[in-house]
């Protein structure tokens, strides 16, 4: 027969108890500073419970130990330690003869590569020439250790046949001497690049298997700014295309047209993408990091409200307030710019790009890129709810000033209406006679200063000064804007986030209400 054995309460507690303290025995870590560095880096961990031999602890990041000697000074509270060959981002743990305590938060491990620029190449399109253009002038000069270079590329049936004539999409890291048709890193099939999705998961990958201290994610194709949906027009844009050197977009209000999955990303699908992308990867690595650079090498990006949608996600964001040429960014300058100086912050190449760009087309009208410095937007949205909490005066002088002030309406897109914002606020302050007014578009126009890090144009740009705003001139305009419900309020297809938080929608409607 089962006998049943009596156990004591009090014995059962106690054990449990003693396991308790046994456990409870080891090394505490409290925090570790820095949080971040390469290989080598000297990490002092603060904490409880180590032991002040250095070979009586053991120490790891992510698994992989570090050597006794590169532990160069133990406490029971501190240890300094040498982050071991092989570590990757992760927990670092202190293991004694008492138990083991882990740290909160990672560690991130930064490699020898001080860049990842990461560009998203839509040439599904009338740009697949321009596409391939630009794939040779990387591989032209990208050739360095400390930079990656990664292309997902998307070709178009029907428009160039060049370089192994696919049409599919490919993922590259691409080095000096590459091609077009050289074996990629990944072959994805056809991928629709209109999808946030692609975008977002090129993203993750990039950051994912090619770390790097920095990073830039350029955004190539036709752009039209904030605005919401696609529009074709395929004549205009073709017509003046065969006139002169303009990139005229066939796709209007949106960025990265792919005709074959007869998509497009309008601008919320970026934000939606890019904040996904930077919400996973920081829980992926528990880390809290922008990207450095996002650029639009797109037409008419140069926008408050395209910088404002990417207000969480980038320090810098680089964009022209008017149309691009057809062949777009200078890469070979960049690059080579970027492998001189792989050590350079992101103002820096953010400046590189601006400047190069404008060199690039030297002797070229229609010119127009700048890079602004996100941390500064608050301010200058403060200022811009100031601004148009004064302007409701002097309704006649206001309308002088924006029609004074420089457009960037190209004819083959008349529902485009940028003004640029420095150049309007000026208009505004050296006209009108209220005070307050004055005042208020003087500071707005310090604060589009303070913004604007790097600005150029060419000689007949007069008035670009690096930012635009959405403002037609009348209510008529605005009316016959196609688009103009996603500058409303009241709009729930992807809405824009200026409008749900900025007042200048509002302001806009007070305008039209009260212009002569």
């Amino acid at each position: 027969m089962y006998k049943r054995r009596n156990r004591n309460p009090w014995i059962i507690l106690a054990l449990i108890l003693s396991a308790i303290v046994f456990f409870d025995c080891g090394p505490k870590i409290k925090s570790f500073t820095p949080e971040e560095g390469p290989i080598g880096t000297e990490v002092t961990i603060k904490g409880s419970r180590f032991k002040s031999n250095p070979v009586d602890n053991t120490v790891t990041f992510q698994g992989v130990t570090v050597p006794a000697a590169d532990i160069t000074f133990a406490s029971t509270t501190m240890l300094k330690v040498r982050v071991p060959a092989g570590a990757q981002t992760g927990e670092i743990s202190v293991k004694t003869s008492k138990g083991k305590g882990k740290s909160k938060t990672n560690f991130r491990v930064i490699g020898p590569v001080k860049w990842s620029m990461m560009i998203y190449m839509d040439g599904d399109n009338n740009l697949e020439g321009a596409a391939l253009d630009d794939f040779m002038e990387i591989s032209d000069e990208a050739t360095s250790a400390h930079i990656n270079v990664l292309v997902q590329m998307d070709r178009a049936p029907g428009h160039s046949a060049g370089y192994g004539n696919w049409t599919d999409t490919r993922r590259f890291q691409v080095q000096a001497g590459d091609e077009p048709d050289d074996p990629p890193v990944m072959n994805l099939g056809e991928v629709n690049m209109g999808d946030p999705n692609s975008l977002r998961d090129f993203v993750e990958w990039g950051i994912t298997n090619y770390p790097a201290e920095r990073y830039a994610v350029v955004i190539w194709n036709h752009g039209d700014g904030w605005r919401k949906t696609m529009e074709k027009t395929m004549k205009a844009a073709e017509a003046a295309r065969s006139s002169g050197m303009m990139d005229t977009s066939c796709i209007v209000k949106s960025i990265c047209t792919d005709d074959t999955d007869n998509d497009v990303l309008y601008m919320r699908e970026v934000q939606d993408a890019l904040t996904a992308a930077k919400i996973r990867l920081d829980v992926k690595n528990n880390t809290n990091v922008k990207l450095d650079i996002v650029g639009f090498d797109a037409c008419l990006m140069g926008m408050i409200e395209s910088a404002y949608a990417l207000r969480d996600v980038a320090n810098y964001i680089v964009g022209s307030e008017d149309t691009e040429p057809f062949d777009g960014w200078p890469y070979d300058r960049i690059i080579q710019g970027l492998v001189a100086n792989p050590s350079q912050s992101p103002g820096t190449l953010a400046d590189l790009i601006v400047n190069s760009y404008k060199a690039s087309y030297a002797g070229s009208g229609g010119i127009t890129q700048a890079a602004v410095r996100q941390d500064k937007l608050n301010n200058l949205v403060y200022r811009l709810n100031e601004f148009v909490h004064r302007a409701n005066v002097e309704w006649a002088t206001l309308k002088t000033a924006r029609m004074n002030s420089k457009q960037f309406h190209p004819a083959w897109s008349p529902s485009c209406w940028g003004t640029d914002l420095w150049d309007f606020a000026d208009n505004v302050e050296q006209n009108v006679a209220s005070v307050d007014l004055k005042n208020a578009a003087k500071n707005l126009k310090l604060a589009v200063e303070d913004y604007v890090v790097s600005e150029e144009h060419s000689a007949d740009m007069s008035g670009s000064n690096g930012l635009a705003i959405y403002f037609p001139p009348t209510q008529v305009e605005f009316n016959n804007d196609p688009q103009h419900s996603g500058y409303l309020e009241t709009n729930a297809f992807m809405p824009v986030d200026f409008v749900k938080y900025v007042q200048w929608d509002n302001w806009l409607q007070d305008y039209y209400s009260n212009i002569p």
